[in-house]
């Protein structure tokens, strides 16, 4: 549905519809002003065809058109429509601390963390932001939310081990 912004200034409208009755109430009263002060022998030597209608009004026409688009723009109007938006952030956070590096998941904890990881970016729509966080002792942010997955990708292989864990 449109919907006008600023409707006070649909009242600009009604001027081009007054300027538009005059030109009209003009143009019948154009036939007996012009027979009664020409030499119509004259005009009949001079343009023998005639002016066509359209060609006639067709300037005024063309400024009517636009003052009456310049006033309904002045109100702004606007159409109020749901789209979807594929727009989100995700953070990962890995914990890259000495516990890690455990083999009780095969080959190891982190190895197996980073693979999750990896598949996990892989499988995110392109329009996603995705970011890395290490955390061990401290959280660390090693990719800033971005766009170039591949990035993030290459962030997870680079992860090492550091000491200590905090999660508190």
């Amino acid at each position: 549905m449109i919907r006008f912004v600023s409707p006070w200034w649909l009242f600009a409208v009604l001027p081009v519809l007054a300027l538009a009755g005059l030109y009209v109430w003009r143009q019948a009263r154009r036939r007996a002003f012009a027979v009664r002060f020409s030499n119509v022998d004259l005009i009949r030597a001079v343009a023998p065809g005639g002016i066509g209608p359209a060609r006639r009004h067709a300037p005024a026409v063309a400024l009517l058109l636009s003052l009456l688009l310049l006033a309904l723009s002045l109100a702004q109007p606007s159409i109020d429509t749901r789209e979807p938006l594929e727009r989100a952030t995700v953070m990962l956070a890995l914990d890259v601390s000495l516990s890690m590096q455990a083999d009780d998941v095969q080959p190891s904890r982190l190895l197996a963390a980073q693979q999750a990881a990896k598949d996990f970016v892989a499988q995110l729509p392109r329009p996603f932001n995705v970011g890395l966080v290490a955390f061990a002792k401290s959280a660390n942010v090693v990719v800033s939310p971005t766009k170039d997955h591949s990035a993030v990708l290459s962030a997870i292989d680079g992860l090492t081990l550091a000491e200590a864990t905090d999660t508190w």
